[in-house]
């Protein structure tokens, strides 16, 4: 696509000259920067297409559905909290190349159906936080990069099939190779198997690589990694094994998978994970326990503000940031929080497992 380029960056041009576009390149070129959204408000990402060799388009944005698969930041400068069904997204750049013939023919005869058969090379989706290609920074020479793998067919296009998150020090590219190359050996996780399943049944039309992060800053990507994998637990889509983070870490060595002493890369995590299914043939992996699952910061608030008649996370953040600032009664307004509330969750009182999610 390298030779492309300039017909890439022309439509991107012409695009942030638009209204929308304006505002939206305003956003973009911010790290971290995101928009509130409700359902139904534009998705902020900018989805160029190209079908083999004919002229790359830009396609229209898409709304924001209901129940969208989103897991995302909670805690905002602002100190105001999302409302219900609102969720923040920064913005996106999308490059989506299709070679395939069916899928050519499905696009230029406008047929939507949710199974193209006949597909033999799935179109290829990358997308990344525009900032990274707007306003672009040295990346750091040991920089790690927070990703999703999603595949699957017309019908969860582009976001909503299958997924699987990781942390690589590798270039996407390099690491996708490596899921592909454990993919055709057979490999037992559960991520390659459900994409040898899938690509046999022929359910396979589109493989979207998404990058979420690039930093030098492990720890950090750890914690996101983390938040992301529980926020997705119970959504049958996700093709994770165990969770995310140092909680994952943790899980390998308390259950004899990973030993004491040794230190498995981001990298080096999937391979410890497959050796010991495969020596393990026949057998699941140890169940992740209560007492697991409360050692992990995120789930112990989830479920501590889970009934109708506490606080939530969201709430709660916000009392703390705004604390620094204002009175509990100012607090209270904004939160819809009583002052007695405030006031213990501001001694340390109550709620102090929930602590402010990445």
């Amino acid at each position: 696509m390298h030779r492309r380029l300039v017909e890439v960056e022309q439509l991107l041009s012409g695009w942030c000259n638009t209204d929308y576009g304006r505002h939206w390149l305003k956003v973009a070129r911010i790290p971290g920067q995101a928009l509130r959204l409700l359902p139904g408000q534009l998705i902020p990402v900018v989805h160029l297409v190209a079908l083999g060799s004919r002229p790359i388009f830009i396609v229209p944005q898409q709304p924001v559905r209901v129940g969208h698969r989103f897991v995302g930041a909670r805690d905002f400068a602002s100190g105001r909290p999302l409302a219900e069904g609102e969720i923040a997204i920064g913005p996106l750049i999308r490059l989506d190349i299709v070679s395939d013939e069916a899928l050519i023919s499905a696009a230029k005869e406008l047929r939507l159906e949710a199974h193209v058969p006949g597909v033999k090379a799935p179109s290829i989706i990358f997308t990344i936080p525009a900032h990274y290609l707007l306003s672009p920074e040295r990346w750091p020479d040991k920089a790690y990069a927070l990703y999703q793998h999603i595949f699957g067919m017309g019908n969860s296009y582009p976001d909503d099939g299958f997924f699987y998150v990781g942390i690589t020090k590798r270039r996407w590219q390099t690491r996708w190779a490596e899921h592909l190359r454990a993919v055709e050996k057979g490999s037992n996780l559960h991520f390659h198997q459900k994409f040898r399943e899938e690509r046999e049944a022929g359910r396979i039309t589109y493989i979207h690589h998404k990058v979420m992060a690039i930093t030098d800053d492990l720890d950090k990507l750890y914690n996101t990694e983390k938040f992301l994998i529980e926020g997705h637990w119970d959504d049958e889509r996700r093709l994770n094994m165990i969770p995310g983070g140092k909680a994952g870490l943790r899980y390998l060595r308390e259950h004899s998978i990973l030993n004491d002493g040794v230190i498995a890369t981001p990298d080096e995590r999937d391979g410890v994970l497959d050796a010991w299914l495969t020596g393990h043939q026949g057998k699941s992996l140890p169940p992740i326990t209560i007492a697991d699952r409360w050692q992990d910061e995120a789930w112990a608030a989830a479920q501590i503000c889970s009934r109708s008649d506490r606080l939530s996370i969201l709430q709660i953040t916000a009392i703390r940031d705004l604390a620094t600032s204002h009175c509990p009664q100012e607090i209270a307004k904004r939160t819809g929080a009583r002052v007695d509330q405030i006031q213990s969750i501001i001694a340390g009182n109550t709620y102090s497992r929930v602590k402010g999610v990445p």
